[in-house]
């Protein structure tokens, strides 16, 4: 019973999707434990940028980023305004700036008013994939309170992208992820140790 909660396929339709451009990650609370184990297993030769933003204290992500960095194959930094979004590089949203990225494949951030209390905003980020990538977005939503995340995963699911959700089993917070699971917008539903090789074969070209 453990196996079968800890992995399913939510049934709700899957436009036909692109080749994967671009993967976004959402979390807040339990989400630093769960990022480290998510992208410590994703491979080097990753053929996409990751963009993640993680809800917390002012004055720790440049700390989250070395932390994260120390574990996982990929190199990951602080977002900075303008730099090109690389293959196989993790880019995380800094304090007080939503992450978004540009039709020309770059970031941008940007110091529009918070949404849902939130900047940077997991909304955000999600919606800005959508509009840019469409269908070539594999987004992730994990553990956390609230419901961010969800309203911008509603565009990406129209968009034709991909809707991961970490299950409630292996979250610290059964929230965001609950609730854009409520709301119909995600595929598949997986526990945190499965998530990563999902990604890889999602994001495998020749898949």
């Amino acid at each position: 019973p453990g196996a079968a909660r800890a992995t399913a396929r939510l049934a709700t339709p899957v436009a036909a999707r692109g080749a994967a451009r671009v993967v976004a990650i959402g979390t807040s609370t339990g989400g630093p434990a769960a990022l480290r184990r998510v992208l410590g297993e994703l491979p080097r030769e990753l053929p996409v940028p990751v963009l993640v933003v993680q809800h917390m204290a002012h004055g720790f992500i440049d700390g989250l980023a070395s932390w994260l960095g120390a574990t996982a194959r990929l190199p990951v930094r602080v977002a900075v305004d303008g730099a090109p979004l690389a293959p196989g590089g993790v880019l995380v949203a800094p304090d007080d700036r939503h992450l978004t990225v540009s039709p020309e494949g770059r970031v941008r951030l940007t110091d529009e008013l918070p949404v849902g209390g939130f900047r940077p905003s997991a909304d955000v980020l999600f919606e800005s994939c959508a509009r840019v990538y469409g269908a070539g977005v594999v987004a992730l939503v994990l553990t956390g309170m609230g419901r961010d995340g969800v309203d911008g995963l509603a565009h990406v699911h129209a968009a034709g992208g991909r809707v991961l959700a970490q299950d409630e089993l292996s979250s610290v917070v059964y929230g965001m992820a609950q609730e854009a699971v409520r709301a119909g917008v995600v595929h598949e539903v997986h526990a945190l140790d499965a998530l990563a090789r999902r990604v890889v074969e999602l994001t495998d070209p020749d898949a």
